[in-house]
């Protein structure tokens, strides 16, 4: 009966498209739902780790501060110079905590170990460098050596990690995965590659979904193509957190 009134929040991985994140906790904090604990991915591990420093965060205003675009441009220009030394500055200028303990919500994100195709879960300790290798999306940022291992971005194994989701009974699952475009003959390389992507994510995480045991599963998922994974300009940033707060409240009830 004790986990049965407990809720998980899983936060996928897509890049830019995290901002619809930010809008579904919005409307969960509006409607004083109580998240017990969250998982996440890439993205998803960022956002996941902002609200779990601080579940009253104020992510419009966040939002309106956050210069990705600049971030990326600085990394690609320093990627002689330790890049993984100028995400963790970055990041630690939005996630106001150092250890998982000082965390105010339970939080679980994983990364990808390259070289033995495994997912590497982060649950305690520190969370610097982790949530670097949970971000490192493979062709824009390096992969991060941990320990003995080679760590890229946790949604090449599980984009969707609501697998992490340990005693929640129900489970709000925000999906952010690349958008599937139609393909045809006259389709670019590019339009391939990303939908091949989203259609290996989504696969991925369909399977893993459908093996949560007896668990009320309530599917969020932006399903508009506008706002692709890379495009960090600030013209999106509202637009995905309006998506993601109007997704929550076309759930309302049931959430």
């Amino acid at each position: 009966m004790f986990n049965r009134n407990k809720i998980g929040l899983v936060l996928g991985g897509g890049g830019a498209r995290g901002f619809f994140h930010m809008g579904v906790i919005k409307g969960l904090q509006e409607m004083g739902v109580k998240i017990n604990e969250i998982s996440g991915t890439s993205i998803g591990a960022i956002v996941g780790l902002m609200y779990a420093a601080d579940p009253n965060i104020d992510f419009e205003k966040e939002a309106s501060e956050l210069n990705f675009s600049k971030l990326i441009q600085s990394v690609i220009l320093g990627m002689n110079k330790k890049p993984d030394g100028i995400l963790e500055k970055f990041l630690k200028n939005y996630i106001k905590a150092d250890h998982f303990d000082d965390l105010k919500i339970k939080m679980r994100f994983n990364a990808t170990d390259i070289n033995n195709n495994k997912e590497i879960i982060f649950e305690k300790g520190k969370i610097f460098p982790g949530v670097i290798a949970s971000i490192s999306i493979p062709g824009v940022f390096p992969p991060l050596k941990y320990h003995d291992e080679f760590l890229v971005d946790g949604g090449v194994v599980n984009n969707v990690p609501a697998s992490l989701i340990k005693k929640a009974r129900k489970i709000i699952i925000s999906d952010i995965s690349m958008p599937i475009k139609n393909i045809n003959e006259k389709s670019s390389i590019t339009d391939v590659l990303t939908a091949t992507i989203g259609v290996m994510q989504r696969t991925n995480s369909l399977v893993r979904t459908k093996q949560l045991k007896r668990k009320k599963i309530i599917y969020l998922n932006s399903v508009e193509n506008k706002a692709f994974v890379l495009d960090f300009r600030k013209k999106n940033y509202q637009y995905l957190i309006d998506l993601g707060y109007k997704s929550v409240m076309d759930r309302r009830k049931e959430i």
